[in-house]
């Protein structure tokens, strides 16, 4: 399984590096570079949260997100997320994300939104107490917690 990783990995990096070099990449193929490696280290902040979130029909999801803040004008943000579903495949999706300010009662939480330039029904939501910032929870479709208080949907600062 490590080694399907691993090789998956190297496939990917191998499509990126194809793209940027490819002289008559589209539009689209640019895009979906910038997104996966920002343009300079110094121009961008990261912050990965990751944790076991539960699944119907495997042992759990590992998953990692990587938000990758930028100081330019807003919009250029972007995210990784690695879904690792244990003993099947492995999903990484890119693109970009925003945020919004308040979250019920506390006017200080953080709304991360992935795909904010996409369609509702493509976009996913996670969301941080202002007083407990290294928590990410994962919110429903609907933005909202998830209330089944006995299973983890809590990713964590690392």
């Amino acid at each position: 399984m490590k080694k399907a990783i691993l090789i998956g990995s190297l496939c990917l990096l191998a499509t990126v590096f194809v793209d940027c070099t490819n002289k008559k990449s589209t539009q689209d193929s640019v895009e979906a570079a910038s997104v996966v490696e920002p343009a300079s280290a110094d121009s961008v902040t990261t912050d990965v949260y990751a944790g076991t979130i539960p699944c119907a029909d495997c042992p759990g999801i590992d998953t990692t997100l990587k938000l990758f803040y930028t100081k330019k004008s807003k919009g250029d943000n972007t995210y990784e997320l690695t879904e690792i579903y244990i003993d099947r495949d492995t999903l990484v999706s890119t693109g970009r994300f925003n945020t919004e300010r308040g979250f019920g009662d506390d006017n200080d939480a953080t709304v991360v939104v992935l795909n904010y330039d996409r369609p509702e029904s493509e976009q996913q939501y996670y969301m941080h107490y202002s007083a407990l910032p290294g928590d990410l929870h994962v919110l429903n479709p609907k933005k909202e917690l998830i209330k089944d208080t006995t299973l983890n949907y809590i990713l964590k600062k690392q």
